[in-house]
């Protein structure tokens, strides 16, 4: 089935854009709850929220510029840019995690009571309610594009979830003496912040370094593959994402007696099936001729 490529831009823009909307809404509502409460906890998550908008402004523009077709100077595309907005998003995570712990860490060597409890867990439950609509828009636009940015985007505001919750808890056991509890909590969210901006910097730099594509795609090609009794085996697959695009090639053997028209509408019958099973990739296929007699058995290992 063709993309639709113009409208993957459509979903990534409107994913771009509520991602930034949502965590402008969310300082300004979490600024006024931490002014009333003084709980570092709701400090936590209102630096979070500032993260979250930097982060998303960072990928709302590396998604733009990763929507930009391919030139002259940049003839595979501009899907690596989405990989460094991860990075990015990463680094100002990793960045806020570190000041939170130290916050936290002062909130338990002279904790303070809580005021205005009520309001607090009014702006969580309202943070949950707009953070689970951002996640609904933002799973919906990956499974449609397949986008690593808004991937990495989504993982972060999953994590926003467990974090209120955690928050709504604090503001109502304080209320019964345990104080301690608001440092505890802040320092717990400060290092579940530093473990996703670990895993979104892992996952980027991977993407950056050409990493195979996961799953099972040798299994599928060599199925593929097998499926057509004049290819006498395939070997050299390479397989690498660059934002939404994955990049598919490989070498395919093929008696040397075949026509250049017969053997490139093989290759062209295996490339469409290639791509039938994998929408977003870019296949080259190059046509290796062999003697019948040294017909080889699928193999895509790379030699030892």
């Amino acid at each position: 089935m063709p993309r639709d490529n113009a409208r993957e831009h459509r979903l990534l823009i409107l994913a771009g854009l509520a991602s930034v909307f949502t965590a402008l809404i969310l300082i300004a509502a979490k600024a006024i709850a931490w002014l009333m409460t003084g709980s570092v906890s709701l400090l936590a998550s209102l630096v979070d929220s500032v993260m979250d908008s930097l982060a998303s402004l960072i990928n709302f523009f590396a998604i733009r510029y990763s929507l930009v077709p391919a030139d002259e100077e940049h003839r595979f595309g501009h899907g690596k840019a989405e990989a460094l907005a991860g990075l990015g998003q990463a680094i100002f995570i990793a960045a806020s995690s570190v000041f939170l712990i130290y916050q936290s860490i002062l909130k338990l060597m002279e904790p303070k009571p809580i005021e205005e409890n009520a309001v607090g867990v009014a702006v969580m439950v309202f943070s949950i309610a707009m953070t689970f609509g951002l996640l609904l828009i933002q799973k919906y636009v990956v499974r449609q594009t397949g986008s690593t940015a808004i991937e990495a985007d989504s993982l972060h505001y999953l994590s926003d979830l467990a974090v209120n919750v955690g928050i709504i808890l604090v503001l109502v056991v304080s209320q019964f003496g345990y104080l301690w509890l608001d440092g505890v909590v802040g320092l717990v969210i400060a290092v579940f912040i530093l473990f996703s901006a670990w895993h979104i910097a892992s996952e980027s730099v991977q993407l950056l370094l050409d990493r195979e594509i996961p799953g099972d795609v040798r299994e599928v090609i060599s199925a593929i593959v097998a499926d057509h009794p004049q290819a006498l085996g395939f070997h050299d697959l390479r397989t690498r994402q660059s934002g939404r695009t994955q990049f598919i090639q490989l070498h395919v053997d093929m008696d040397q007696n075949l026509t250049l028209l017969k053997s490139h509408d093989l290759a062209s019958r295996i490339e469409t099936r290639i791509q039938d099973a994998f929408p977003m990739a870019d296949v080259i296929i190059h046509q290796d001729p062999v003697a019948v007699g040294s017909k080889v058995t699928l193999d895509d290992r790379p030699p030892a």
